[in-house]
């Protein structure tokens, strides 16, 4: 009677391992379906006077195509320059607008702001390591005393949202550079861990570094 409880119950949860998964992606899926399909639909039904699924989020996609077309030629180029100027001068508004593109400039790689390498910098404390992503390459700063030193501008994401997190200015002595692509940091940070590289994570340089020690052999 037990091997039988077990054996359904182990049947049962390896349903519910395939089904629950299935079903969160099409929930999300009809959500951000329903979300963008809404922006254009009511308006173009109002003037066709019909009823068809998708079509707001068709009409959408092809806005969105038509704008960025406009903003990499000559002109477009030209007034969006103008108008994010004037946009970011906004008092609130241009914090809000500033923020939000640097962030979509540095997750889709698009801009000067964009992640540059993935690194693993000592953080909170020494022994725990945190990835990172560097987003501005070695520059020099002066202590108090006048001294110079060679730092980098780390941006640690929080997971799994990587839209958060916190700007950190480091030596260049104290980063190691991590055997990753921004695409597999990313992944990485999203998933909690959960999704790794095929390859093993090398901290490249970690030897070298003051203060570490090698594992013992067991």
């Amino acid at each position: 009677m037990a091997s039988v409880a077990r054996f359904l119950r182990r049947r049962f949860l390896a349903g519910i391992l395939v089904l629950v998964p299935l079903g969160i992606t099409f929930l999300i899926l009809r959500l951000v379906f329903n979300a963008a399909d809404s922006i254009l639909a009511p308006h173009i039904e109002t003037y066709l006077r019909i009823h068809i699924p998708g079509l707001g989020l068709v009409a959408t996609i092809i806005i969105i195509f038509l704008v960025g077309l406009f903003a990499t030629n000559v002109l477009g180029r030209r007034l969006f320059h103008y108008f994010s100027v004037g946009l970011s001068r906004i008092p609130v508004v241009g914090s809000l607008y500033v923020a939000s593109r640097q962030v979509i400039e540095a997750l889709g790689g698009t801009g000067t702001e964009s992640f540059k390498r993935v690194v693993f910098v000592e953080y909170p404390r020494r022994g725990l390591f945190t990835l990172g992503f560097v987003t501005k390459d070695n520059y020099h700063v002066k202590d108090a005393q006048g001294i110079e030193h060679e730092v980098v501008n780390i941006f640690v994401p929080t997971s799994p949202n990587p839209t958060s997190g916190v700007f950190i200015i480091a030596r260049v002595s104290d980063v190691i550079r991590a055997d990753l692509t921004v695409e597999q940091g990313i992944k990485l940070i999203v998933s909690g861990g959960i999704i790794v590289p095929p390859q093993p994570l090398v901290l490249e340089g970690a030897e070298d570094r003051p203060g570490h020690t090698k594992p013992s052999a067991r």
